[in-house]
Formats: C-alpha cells, structure tokens, sequence
C-alpha cells in the first residue's frame, strides 16, 4: 500500500513537472493575414509602340495601387522575458489602379502625365522570407501585451502584364517581369491571451523596399500565436 502511494505521489510530480515544462516553453508559432496598402510611386521609366518594339524612349512614370492581401506563417523563440526572435515566410499580392506616364520623345503624345485607369492584369505578388526580433512590454489590465519590432530579410516579385484607359480612350499596355528586393520593416502590435497557449494578436507593419523607384507598404493585420 505503501509503495502505490509512493509511486501515486512520484506519478503526479513527474506530471506536473512535464505540464509547468509546456507551458514554459520558449517556442511559438504564428500566423497571420491583413489588408496590404501600397503607396504610390514614381521615377524614371521607358516607353516605346507595340508595333514598333525596337524604338525605346525615355521617361517618367507615377503609379498608384489598390489595396491587396497579405499572408503569413513564423515560428518564433523566446530568448529572455521581453526579447523574442523569429523567422517569418510571408505573400502578398495587390494590382495597380493608375499610371501617369510621361514623356518629352516626339510620336508620344498621349504620354503626357494624363492619367490611365487599370482595365485588367497587372497584378504584382511577393513571396518573403525575413527574421525579427520583437520587444514585449509588460502587460497592462491583466491581460494585454504590447510589443515593438523589426526585421530585415528579401523578396521574390512578380508582375503580370496588365491593360490601362485613359478618359479619351488611348490604351497603354505595361509590362511583365519578375525580380528580386531586399527589405527592412517595424511592426507594433499587442497580444491578447486567448486560452493558456493561444492568443490573438493584431497589429501594424511599415515596410520599405530597397528598389531603384520608392517601394513603400502598409500592412494593417490579426495573426493567431499558440505557444507550446
């Protein structure tokens, strides 16, 4: 009888001592989606005639974008109390709204800086890879945990062809292509404990690119953080 009490008594402390090691433990997964805000841009750019493809002139160029989508998926450590780091794979995916080209060259009248609305196409989409590493305030009311962060990593672009109107009717057709950008970001959000391991957690991230014209996003998100 004795010796079943014991092994009753070592039973429980071993269970425990497993439960208290889940609940802290360090490593924690995410995931997220949002609404993607591009802002406008502008800078040097090349025009020419689809039926005369050879004749390439010089120029410049405004874009607009309507707002996208993002998605993301990271797995995170937690180094001491307030430092956490993590590694994020991320998408997005928005189209343009309007072009502003212009240009001096003689034959290209119609690119005068007047304005081409989107008709189709020309949708741009990203896959990301970056690391962060974020700052967790201490909690306030109980309950809620704001943070700061940043992150540096690298994206694959991709832009589709797409078709564009002006008001009079002249159509202008941009281009396809595909490249590669390097990009830093700062996040701020606040985490809110749903369960012992889940939380919610929305937040706000301002991304610039590194591209030859001004690459800057908004992205406005509520990810989903369980904690093992």
């Amino acid at each position: 009888m004795r010796s079943l009490t014991v092994l009753s008594i070592v039973a429980a402390a071993v269970g425990l001592a497993a439960t208290s090691a889940r609940a802290e433990s360090p490593f924690y997964v995410s995931g997220s989606v949002g609404g993607y805000f591009r802002e406008s841009d502008s800078g040097s750019d090349q025009f020419f005639h689809r039926d005369a493809p050879t004749v390439v002139v010089d120029g410049t160029d405004r874009r607009g974008f309507d707002p996208g989508v993002v998605g993301a998926v990271a797995v995170g450590y937690r180094l001491i109390p307030h430092v956490r780091i993590e590694g994020e794979l991320g998408f997005s995916t928005e189209t343009g709204s309007t072009l502003n080209p212009d240009t001096t060259a003689p034959g290209f009248a119609a690119l005068n800086g007047q304005t081409f609305k989107h008709a189709s196409g020309d949708r741009f989409t990203r896959f990301t890879g970056e690391a962060n590493v974020f700052y967790d305030f201490s909690p306030f009311a109980g309950r809620f945990t704001p943070y700061v962060g940043a992150g540096v990593g690298g994206s694959a672009n991709h832009q589709t062809a797409g078709e564009f109107i002006a008001s009079g009717g002249t159509v202008f057709h941009s281009g396809s292509g595909s490249s590669t950008e390097g990009f830093a970001m700062v996040e701020g959000g606040v985490s809110i404990p749903l369960t012992c391991n889940l939380s919610i957690v929305p937040a706000y991230r301002y991304v610039h690119y590194f591209a030859d014209k001004e690459d800057v996003a908004h992205v406005v998100k509520v990810g989903l953080r369980y904690a093992f």
